[in-house]
């Protein structure tokens, strides 16, 4: 573990080094935004960060409440010791993103080995979700995290009980982020709770998570009426209703929302989604039982149940359904390392130099994403809203 702890820090260095040696611009306008206005609000006391405000960008003035603030603290609290301005935002992105490999090579390793752990930790970081997202400043990754967390936490549960906590903090993250998405959470852990461990200690732990969450939502709006005498949760929800409501609501929509989903799926989850539908479809599944897997079925109806609540609202985008991504990632690794065993082997003879591999892999992609920015890609429009 040591080992490892000291590769991590090294990778997160490595990878803050090059945004803060080379220029970078952002180039989408969420990451812009939050990127302004945690260097702004770094100067800010630490007892009125619970209420940023707009500062003129985007010539809005007034208090920020489209999300509550935790996606600004991190990059706060790092322009505050000394990070380069504009490079903080990035390096708080390249800790999310590597704390979800982690739970990502936990998650795996709970079902299967270490050797697959290390094999969808190389997968996922070989997917367009993960190199288009590398290099932004925004809520999804954060939340993604939140939701990995949130899950092992659920899974290891089963035999330690001070996995609780992480599953308690990710919730705490998760609104704290970005408030009603929180939900997402809540949903994968009522199912993790219905096919994987349906147990009175685990359906406890899910109750006591989101008793905790109600306290801080309590605890955050006290906060907020001391610093600026107005209501955060309400003006918030009023913003987040107006948005997902305007244009109306038509039944009739909702299957083309989710194929319009579908389809980002088959695109931001490539190439590992393609290797699933292969399995599914191929004569091997019998001999694989891959739907025999409680862990499997599970992956499928959590991304299936996050697409369809998304599909609810016609209001959509790309990101919004990448906890899916991610999920069906590594269902789309799990069937495929499973079904192949000469690539377990292959990376079982070089076990030891693995996280050194996929270290420098995630360092070389942090400066290749810097000069080969992604910004056509982001806003190819392969299907019409």
């Amino acid at each position: 573990m040591p080992r490892l702890l000291l590769i991590f820090s090294l990778t997160l260095a490595a990878m803050c080094l090059v945004v803060i040696v080379f220029p970078y611009e952002y180039r989408d306008s969420d990451s812009a935004c939050y990127n302004a206005l945690s260097q702004r609000l770094s100067s800010e006391p630490l007892t009125a960060w619970c209420a940023p405000q707009w500062w003129g960008w985007a010539d809005n003035e007034g208090l920020f409440q489209e999300h509550p603030p935790g996606i600004l603290w991190l990059p706060a609290l790092l322009d505050r010791l000394g990070v380069k301005p504009g490079a903080a935002a990035l390096c708080a992105n390249f800790l999310y993103v590597l704390l979800s490999l982690f739970f990502i090579y936990k998650l795996t390793l709970l079902w299967g080995n270490a050797i697959m752990g290390w094999g969808a930790a190389f997968g996922v970081v070989l997917t367009p979700v993960f190199i288009q997202y590398l290099i932004r400043a925004n809520q999804e990754p954060p939340l993604n995290l939140a939701v990995l967390a949130g899950i092992y936490g659920l899974a290891r549960y089963q035999k330690s009980r001070r996995a609780g906590g992480i599953f308690v903090a990710a919730l705490i993250m998760a609104v704290l982020i970005k408030g009603v998405s929180v939900l997402l959470l809540s949903m994968l852990a009522g199912l993790f709770w219905l096919i994987v461990a349906r147990n009175k200690r685990t359906f406890v732990l899910i109750l006591f998570g989101h008793l905790a969450v109600a306290a801080v939502v309590v605890l955050f709006e006290l906060w907020y009426r001391a610093v600026v005498h107005l209501p955060f949760w309400q003006s918030y929800y009023f913003i987040q209703s107006a948005r997902s409501l305007e244009g109306g609501f038509n039944v009739l929509r909702k299957p083309y929302n989710i194929a319009w989903y579908a389809v980002r799926v088959l695109v931001f989850a490539a190439p590992w989604v393609y290797f699933l539908l292969y399995e599914f479809f191929s004569s091997k599944k019998r001999k694989l039982g891959l739907l025999r897997e409680p862990f499997m079925r599970f992956l499928l109806a959590g991304s299936a149940a996050v697409i369809v609540f998304f599909s609810l609202s016609d209001r959509k985008a790309d990101r919004y359904i990448f906890p899916a991504y991610i999920l069906l990632v590594l269902a789309g690794l799990v069937a495929y390392l499973k079904a192949r065993p000469a690539v377990i082997g292959f990376l079982a003879a070089r076990e030891r130099r693995l996280p050194v591999y996929l270290g420098t892999a995630l360092s070389v992609l942090t400066l290749i994403r810097i000069f080969f920015h992604s910004h056509l890609y982001r806003f190819i429009r392969f299907w019409p809203q």
